[in-house]
């Protein structure tokens, strides 16, 4: 067994002859073809490899979106162990890190989510020395350093400022305005109700989650990833040969673990194929409980405690300002009268704009138009179930009518009359505990890793998550950013992770 291995399989080492058994089977045995077929994906210009599925592979990553595929990266630039990815939906029309919109800022009340969000700013403003392909300088993923302005109200600026401070301590790059400042800086933007404002001057903005997701996978197609359209539906497993105990659980009894060792997984075109792994991470987004429920987390006595997320619908909307269009009649030289000044609209300085009750305005460049949404739960209007084939994923315009718009009205009263040019609803994996990250093994199934429950923040965090993954696997610990708290783990022992004014 390699030199290289040996930390990657820690988890087993001592854990009876079962995992090994599986360990060497997967490593010395391997059946990879090289034989692969490209097949049209979406618009004539975008191409994406399917390779065979094959008998085992050291890692299998089940979900192909950023996560995922960032996982993949990263096991692949440190170690040369046989990565698999498998993603059910190659045309991407229903996943979270494509409906999502990619902003990215490190304003948060967790040093672990200040940390991510610090280290995927500075992945992306060198993306290509990590992605680029054969030289490729064209790479691009339009990322916008244009900077993230958090508002907050009376009750809300004493956590704002304590925030700040962390922050900087940190490294963020991050000031507070006042109201006086805020009126001064954005003069379109109603302040009357916001006690203090946070903006981020730097490596905060927003980038092009579909363009990441695109040179991620380009990247590791270069690397030996393999890439199986599928869906995983069942997993086998073997038990270990020793009680697993948990000191700090002292009421919970020892019991026999196993090992996941086999997925089943379901091809377009009808049949079943079977992979053979050492470690399996999921990556399946807003329907990771699905999967952990094939390992039976969460429907038996033993594993009682099931994965707390569920996919959430967030309706996004694209408005322009309406211009008054004059009627010849009206087009005759206007009365000479005293007229108020116009109200401004917001201009190319615009940055992403959160406000204390959760809406979220970003400008589109050039267009003229303004992206809107509300991440407030109680918006979140359509609870998602699987399958995911039967799930409604139409935009709710009559909401925008009734509740955002009305909150965009408030907040920039120059878009108090717009159009809406196009909605989409947009899905996350929402934690329904506590709304963060979920990484790490599970304590029984310790070879299947978690990285789930990001709330929407995935996009952002997804470089930092698959680096993590890949050093839990290959050191057995994390060795940069330290997520421990983070862990399956916090469910059983009632220790949830909150955030503060940070959205």
């Amino acid at each position: 067994m390699s030199r290289l291995l040996k930390p990657a399989l820690f988890l087993g080492v001592c854990r009876g002859n079962a995992w090994n058994r599986t360990v060497t089977c997967s490593l010395h045995n391997r059946h990879f073809s090289n034989e692969s077929k490209w097949n049209n994906f979406g618009p004539s210009d975008l191409r994406f490899r399917e390779d065979q599925v094959p008998k085992q592979s050291d890692i299998l990553i089940v979900g192909g979106g950023l996560i995922g595929w960032s996982v993949a990266f990263w096991m692949r630039w440190t170690t040369k162990f046989g990565v698999t990815v498998v993603e059910r939906d190659p045309t991407y029309a229903r996943s979270a890190s494509v409906l999502g919109l990619g902003s990215i800022r490190q304003q948060f009340s967790e040093p672990e989510n200040i940390q991510m969000s610090l280290f995927g700013s500075d992945f992306l403003r060198n993306i290509k020395d990590y992605l680029s392909v054969l030289d490729d300088s064209q790479l691009d993923i339009e990322f916008n350093p244009q900077g993230c302005l958090l508002l907050a109200d009376s009750e809300q600026a004493g956590t704002m400022e304590q925030n700040f401070h962390l922050q900087t301590e940190l490294g963020a790059k991050v000031e507070l305005l006042s109201k006086e400042a805020l009126k001064s800086r954005w003069p379109w933007l109603n302040v009357e109700d916001i006690e203090l404002g946070c903006y981020g001057y730097e490596n905060e903005g927003w980038f092009d989650p579909w363009l990441l997701l695109k040179a991620l996978r380009a990247k590791c197609h270069m690397l030996g990833v393999n890439y199986v359209v599928g869906e995983v539906v069942d997993f086998e497993a073997s038990q270990y040969l020793t009680e697993i105990s948990f000191p700090d659980m002292p009421k919970r009894a020892p019991v026999i673990g196993r090992a996941l060792r086999e997925a089943v997984i379901a091809l377009p075109d009808g049949s079943t194929s079977n992979i053979t792994f050492n470690m399996v991470v999921n990556a399946a987004g807003p329907w990771a409980a699905d999967l952990a429920r094939l390992a039976e987390i969460g429907t038996t006595e033993q594993l009682a405690m099931p994965l707390p997320v569920e996919p959430r619908l967030r309706h996004v909307y694209v408005v322009r300002p309406k211009r008054t269009v004059l009627s010849p009649q009206s087009r005759r030289p206007p009365e000479p009268t005293v007229e108020p000044e116009p109200l401004q609209l917001p201009g190319l300085d615009t940055p992403f704009i959160v406000d204390p009750k959760r809406l979220f305005v970003e400008r589109r460049g050039l267009s003229g138009e303004f992206i809107v949404y509300s991440d407030d739960p109680q918006w979140d209007s359509v609870l998602v179930t699987a399958p995911q084939q039967s799930c409604n994923f139409d935009a709710d315009y009559a909401l925008f009518k009734e509740s955002i718009g009305q909150q965009l009205k408030h907040r920039i009263p120059t878009l108090a009359s717009v159009d809406v040019t196009s909605a989409w609803a947009a899905v996350c994996d929402y934690n329904t505990v506590d709304q963060n990250l979920i990484i790490g093994h599970h304590p029984y199934h310790v070879n299947m890793f978690f990285c789930n429950g990001s709330s929407g923040h995935g996009s952002q965090h997804s470089i930092a998550i698959g680096r993590a993954i890949s050093e839990l696997i290959v050191y057995g610990h994390y060795k940069t950013i330290d997520l421990t708290r983070f862990s399956f783990d916090r469910f059983y022992l009632n220790e949830f992770i909150q955030e503060k004014n940070a959205f």
